[in-house]
């Protein structure tokens, strides 16, 4: 075996294990604030660290919540509740197939929580006490999310981490200053945060009401009433801009992402037809495709919201 493929090799595993697969919603995620703080003299060093501290406690939580998983799958079976494991698609593939231990993992785990406590402390040492508004509620919410995420409250943890905490967050170590406008667009991107996580339930929804999963999505009682409450959601990210542009708190140019409403109707529609449609194990293009449409939707949403902020202070809107 050469250098080269033992290191694929151990990249894929990574990869697998942490989902690595999510970290655009964390890049996007970041790229808002750090845009906007970029014109308004923020320092660019701190920015691309506190990507690398985002995406790091992000495959961190992603490998925790795996983890914590695994422990209830292992218990129940001990338990003589369950007879074997029963995950949903790639979900502690890793584990289960023998490619590392849970004690491996676990070791993994820990490394990357330490990295991102030091990436944190030195923010800290860096920015000051106020930095903690936004720390100590990401912290609480990254442990408490595999077992709220079980209650049905996963969609909000990420929103509420992946928008508010994180542009607040971004924003404060670049500038040393909070930003109120900063927090009006993250709703919106919030809200598509939200989305990409509902339409992904929606696709799970028979396998999860199927093994009594509690997701925002199952709580809705039918996919009929599901795709009614993501259309809610999806909607309001645009209505929440306008309220903002009405009110006077920004300016016109951020009417711009009104533009990628056509990509909204679009994934509602096509979430329409694949509820309708007979659900086989060996959809797995299909499910892609569909996971993609509501991903799309939010990537093409923050890149015209940048643009409109580099627009509004190039042509001071």
């Amino acid at each position: 075996m050469t250098l080269k493929s033992y290191l694929s090799g151990k990249l894929y595993i990574f990869n697998t294990l942490t989902r690595a697969y999510s970290l655009p919603i964390s890049v996007m995620s970041w790229l808002v604030p750090f845009i906007y703080a970029l014109f308004n003299k923020g320092n660019i060093i701190y920015g691309i660290i506190s990507l690398i501290g985002i995406m790091i406690l992000h495959l961190a939580t992603n490998l925790f919540d795996d983890i914590i998983d695994y422990y209830r799958e292992f218990s129940d079976i001990k338990k003589g509740i369950k007879a074997d494991f029963n995950f949903q698609k790639g979900k502690c593939i890793c584990i289960l197939e023998k490619k590392l231990t849970l004690k491996q993992a676990l070791f993994v785990n820990f490394i990357l929580f330490f990295i991102a406590f030091i990436i944190c402390i030195f923010f800290l040492y860096i920015a000051g006490c106020k930095l903690l508004f936004v720390v100590v509620p990401s912290v609480i919410l990254c442990l408490l999310y595999p077992v709220l995420g079980c209650l049905g409250f996963g969609e909000i943890i990420v929103a509420v981490i992946f928008s508010p905490l994180i542009y607040s967050g971004v924003y404060y170590v670049m500038t040393m200053n909070f930003s109120l406008e900063i927090l009006m667009l993250s709703l919106s991107t919030g809200l598509l945060c939200v989305a990409v996580l509902f339409n992904h339930s929606l696709l799970d929804y028979k396998y999860d009401t199927s093994n009594r999963k509690i997701t925002l999505c199952s709580l809705c009682s039918s996919e009929k009433k599901a795709l009614i409450v993501l259309l809610f959601i999806v909607l309001a990210a645009y209505l929440n801009i306008i309220f903002w542009i009405l009110k006077g708190y920004l300016s016109i140019i951020f009417l711009l992402p009104v533009i990628t409403l056509p990509f909204a109707l679009k994934l509602v529609k096509e979430m329409s037809i694949y509820i309708k449609q007979d659900k086989t194990p060996d959809n797995a293009q299909i499910f892609l495709e569909k996971f993609m449409l509501a991903q799309n939707l939010q990537k093409y949403f923050i890149i015209v919201l940048c643009l409109s902020i580099i627009l509004s202070y190039w042509f001071k809107f």
